[in-house]
């Protein structure tokens, strides 16, 4: 189940039909929370169930109805949900007293309730399928290992109502008949919630054992009350028969000292901490459904149940396919669902079998289990059922009678404890005044309320009497029956010794044990015989069974009339070893077993197999009883098998690929020539052997191996693992793992297998093929922007772009072109590169994108191809940095270089155009104008046009040169930058410094 299965999935499928169930919760109950869990639990196996398609084609719609706990509330509700809303199924239930008022609806409608908690036992309701434990299966068994493991003298203590009282009385039976020492028996209210007193009387009787048969909620109450007043379960443990996994979690959160309540005890069929694979499962989707991460998650064995007894309905209606109750009752006896506390079944009364687990809260807060019973078959009149059909009608009578006597009494004591609160609560009304001065009519109401419940309890007593002497008549008339049958059984056995004397009566019975065992050797899948060798060499076959015409061919006349075609049909190169053991059968009266081919009478030979005892009889014959099978359908299995395991061996043998079988810790089982080959072993057994009790010596990281052997265990596969390892020569190379894990029929992870690869020249050539990809990338952005790369490497090959607001600089070295002439073309381009590369590096700083060169002109953008709002301010810095800069190179007359200077700024189209030896470059007017003010500008000077001068002036000094002719454009009003009213950045000044060192040495 995932996450989005926590949804009913009613709403999704709207239009899809649905079927309705009830599912009755009592959070207001004795049960407490517990049962506003149970019903999540049924709700999430509705909602998976829902989520995998419904059931025959419907969606399951659960009406959850909230009820009180007083039985009127209950009928109600219960009848409302049958028989207004048509629902023939409920879900849950309650406490004992809830269902039995349930059940009397249930067997008038016809319909059928699922109840998932432990109860009393005393009850068989062909309406009621009990998918909780009975108190032989989880009771008995506990205080049986409790008398023989902790000690026999015992304090009782239980909640005042019809499961504690039930349950104590089987308790109380069971200690004397193993005598044990019943030293008290306490029994607490409801409402009550202190439990100093019942602590007190512990200490001061100080038994060896408490066993408690509180419900869930007051379980908690008591443990914790009964840690705080410093008793140790090494001194009295308790035993609480209704303790789960639940109340531990919030009792070990309550108490101050988890470690104060370590070492009591519990018991049920199911604890959170089974390892099986059906309750790891349920625990996943658990989580998932609850939205609680697994070590917060607590479930107990109701919640189990009520979450496995809906997929055990849900396939009795797929059996059946129908959802009318009868057949889905029929239906449920056959069927089998893997629960998370074991396999649930049904059984023919209604109730599972299961296991019983005792375990004792552990130092670390959770259950550890002790002991553990194997599955239990349900009694819940506690073997009665087990009697003849006369006895055991008898008594379940009386202990129906019993169990209700115990439920009225129970009733009776709830009216006496109402009654005493009404007059209480009258007498308070009448606060001042006498009791004779109440008002009549309810002094009346009262009495006769009183009048009422005292004759029932009357009458209940009256029927405990009737039901004693019963019980004590049911006796009698056993131990008489038992006397009679007695009696009856000594005259049958005189009878039968008379009768076997008779030899006429001997032969009929031997003629009915002789057609018996025909019978039963006509079924016998094959040929079953007598032979008898007789002392003078004849032999003769007084028995064979009719299936010789399906072996051999022949009839059992014919087979009779020629015993020697036995061994004439035997494959010629059978024969032989035939002969020889039945020869040696016969001299050692040794049992054979042997297998050969018989050929004649037939197309195809079919294969047989001859399982024959001898023996000696009076007379001396040797004779044989055995049995002769045709096999020739497992003979093809085994060929195919054979053929089968021949190829796989020769794939397994030749294979190029390494593989392997290992066990869960990753030590080898077996592997192939071509993984000892990879590994640099000879053979597959020499690799066995250095690695079997140390795998991970082959991986150069341990833990990488660690980590594959983890994914492996938890995902059940890898694909495409790779790693470093150990060749034998200690030499390392890359190997890829794909391996799948194999799970034995409990889905229990057994072992893995798979393929190794060698790709260590796959590696090589990768990591060669990206060393050369870095380093065209490398040569790349050195002639393109890094963003411009980007683009060109998603296959754009058209970049063109728009800047609204660019700054565009053009240099120019003054009389560069005279100076060409004057020195060698090896000089000039050593000079032109020191220049420039003190340019780049100031581009760099600055965050500008140099353009290109052209000759002695060098050409920066600032705003581009990233837009930055301080472009003009950067192409400044850049411009006085250059004039500093060039002021550092010394021509061949020691003169320093001068440079010309042209700003602008405007919009620009930036792009890369062309397929080979393409650049990144600027059109526009704005590029003209910026050109324009370079070559129209002063010696040593920077000329900016009146654009760039407005967004420069408050930070910058400039010259006012006045308006010039510019060609294309006519007059246009120019300035001279001259410095920052900021100093220049130091840093730049230093990095150009260092660029031009080596530069104005070798100039």
């Amino acid at each position: 189940m995932n996450r989005e299965a926590k949804s009913l999935n009613i709403e999704n499928n709207k239009r899809t039909e649905v079927i309705r169930i009830g599912v009755m919760h009592f959070p207001s109950t004795i049960l407490g929370t517990g049962d506003a869990l149970v019903k999540d639990a049924t709700l999430m196996a509705i909602a998976e169930i829902n989520q995998s398609g419904g059931i025959l084609g419907k969606i399951v719609e659960p009406i959850v109805v909230d009820i009180a706990s007083n039985d009127y509330n209950i009928t109600v509700q219960a009848r409302y949900l049958i028989s207004e809303l048509n629902i023939s199924n409920l879900f849950g239930g309650g406490s004992s007293s809830s269902r039995k008022s349930i059940i009397p609806i249930l067997e008038k409608h016809q319909a059928q309730l699922w109840y998932p908690y432990y109860y009393e036992g005393l009850e068989s309701s062909k309406n009621v399928f009990y998918t909780g434990a009975c108190p032989n299966q989880v009771v008995q068994p506990a205080v049986n290992w409790l008398l023989q493991n902790k000690g026999n003298g015992i304090y009782l203590i239980g909640t005042d109502g019809i499961y504690s009282r039930t349950v104590n009385k089987i308790i109380r039976a069971q200690i004397k008949q193993q005598n044990g020492l019943l030293l008290h028996e306490d029994y607490i209210s409801h409402e009550m919630c202190e439990y100093q007193d019942s602590i007190a009387k512990i200490k001061h009787i100080d038994p060896e054992v408490v066993i408690s048969t509180l419900n869930p909620e007051k379980s908690v109450a008591f443990l914790q009350q009964y840690a705080e007043a410093g008793i140790k379960a090494q001194d009295i443990p308790v035993l609480s028969m209704r303790l789960t996994d639940v109340e531990l979690r919030q009792l070990s959160q309550d108490i101050d000292d988890p470690s104060a309540i370590a070492g009591h005890l519990t018991c049920a069929n199911y604890f959170q901490s089974l390892e099986t694979f059906q309750n790891q499962d349920f625990l996943r989707k658990a989580a998932i459904w609850f939205g609680v991460d697994r070590d917060r998650l607590a479930v107990n064995a109701v919640m189990q149940s009520a979450y496995t007894q809906v997929f055990l309905w849900k396939q009795a209606v797929e059996a059946a396919q129908t959802f009318d109750v009868l057949p889905v009752r029929q239906a449920v006896y056959d069927q089998i669902c893997l629960a998370p506390a074991g396999k649930m079944k049904i059984t023919p009364n209604h109730h599972i079998d299961t296991a019983c687990r005792v375990a004792e809260i552990g130092v670390t807060g959770k259950f550890e289990i002790l002991y553990t019973v194997d599955p239990i078959k349900p009694l819940p009149w506690l073997g009665a059922e087990e009697l003849n059909p006369n006895q055991s009608t008898v008594v379940i009578e009386m202990l129906t009678e019993i169990a209700q006597s115990i439920q009225r009494g129970w009733k009776f004591e709830k009216e006496a404890q109402d009654l005493e609160f009404t007059i209480t609560r009258l007498l308070g009304r009448g606060q001042g005044k006498g009791r004779n001065q109440l008002a009549p009519e309810i002094t009346r109401a009262a009495m006769s309320k009183m009048f009422k419940a005292n004759q029932r309890l009357l009458k209940s007593q009256s029927d405990l009497l009737n039901v004693e002497g019963e019980l004590r008549d049911a006796n009698e008339l056993l131990e008489r029956r038992i006397e009679q049958r007695t009696l009856q059984l000594q005259k049958t056995i005189k009878q039968l010794q008379n009768e076997a004397a008779d030899r006429q009566q001997a032969e009929i019975l031997l003629r009915e044990s002789q057609q018996r065992f025909s019978a039963i050797a006509d079924n016998v899948p094959g040929v079953v015989y007598r032979a008898v060798l007789h002392p003078d060499g004849r032999v003769s076959m007084p028995y064979i069974s009719p299936r010789t015409l399906e072996i051999f061919g022949i009839s059992v006349e014919e087979f009779t009339e020629h015993l020697e075609w036995v061994f004439d049909m035997a494959h010629p190169e059978d024969r032989a070893a035939l002969n020889e053991m039945v020869r040696l059968s016969a001299e050692a009266l040794m049992t054979f077993e042997h297998e050969y081919r018989v050929s004649s009478f037939f197309k195809k030979v079919k294969w047989v197999r001859i399982i024959s005892q001898p023996h000696h009889n009076q007379h001396g014959d040797t004779v044989w009883d055995g049995v002769i099978i045709d096999i020739s359908h497992q003979k093809q299995i085994e060929e195919s098998l054979r053929q089968a395991e021949e190829k796989y061996r020769s794939i397994f043998e030749h294979a190029i690929e390494g593989i392997f079988q290992a066990q869960t810790d990753g030590c080898y089982i077996n592997a192939n020539p071509a993984l000892a080959y990879i590994y640099g072993y000879e053979t597959p057994t020499q690799l066995l052997t250095e690695v079997k009790t140390e795998p991970s010596r082959l991986f150069t990281e341990p833990k990488r191996y660690q980590e594959f052997l983890r994914q492996i265990e938890l995902e059940g596969s890898v694909a495409s693992f790779e790693a470093q390892v150990y060749k034998s020569d200690r030499s390392i190379i890359w190997i890829l793992i794909n391996a799948r894990a194999n799970y034995d029929e409990q889905g229990n992870f057994i072992s893995y297998e798979g393929l190794v690869q060698d790709i260590t020249e796959r590696k090589k050539a990768e990591q060669a093929l990206k060393a050369e990809q870095e380093k065209s990338e490398n040569l790349l952005l050195n002639i393109l922007p890094k963003e411009i790369v980007n683009q060109l490497k998603s296959g754009n090959n058209a970049i063109a772009s728009r800047s609204d607001n660019v700054s565009i600089l053009f240099a120019d070295i003054v009389d560069f072109t005279a100076l060409s002439t004057q020195v060698s073309p090896n000089d000039l381009v050593t000079m032109l590169n020191g220049i420039f590369s003190s340019f780049d590096i100031l581009a760099d700083q600055l965050g500008l994108e140099k353009i290109k060169t052209i000759g002695d002109a060098y050409m920066v953008v600032g705003g581009l191809p990233t837009a930055r709002s301080d472009h003009a301010e950067a192409i400044a810095e850049m411009a006085l940095a250059m004039q500093k800069v060039i002021s550092n190179f010394k021509r061949g007359d020691d003169t320093t270089f001068r440079l010309r200077i042209g700003i602008n700024t405007g919009p620009v189209v930036a792009g890369v155009i062309g397929i080979r030896k393409f650049i990144y470059d600027l059109w526009g007017d704005a590029v003209n104008v910026a050109s324009r003010m370079e070559s129209h500008g002063l010696a040593g000077g920077i000329q900016v046009t009146q654009t760039t001068y407005e967004l420069l002036k408050d930070k910058y000094s400039f010259w006012h040169r006045g308006k010039i002719f510019v060609k294309g454009r006519g007059e246009m009003d120019t300035y001279m930058l001259l410095d920052s009213k900021a100093q220049l950045r130091p840093d730049i000044l230093d990095l150009s410094k260092e660029g031009t060192q080596s530069v104005s040495s070798s100039v």
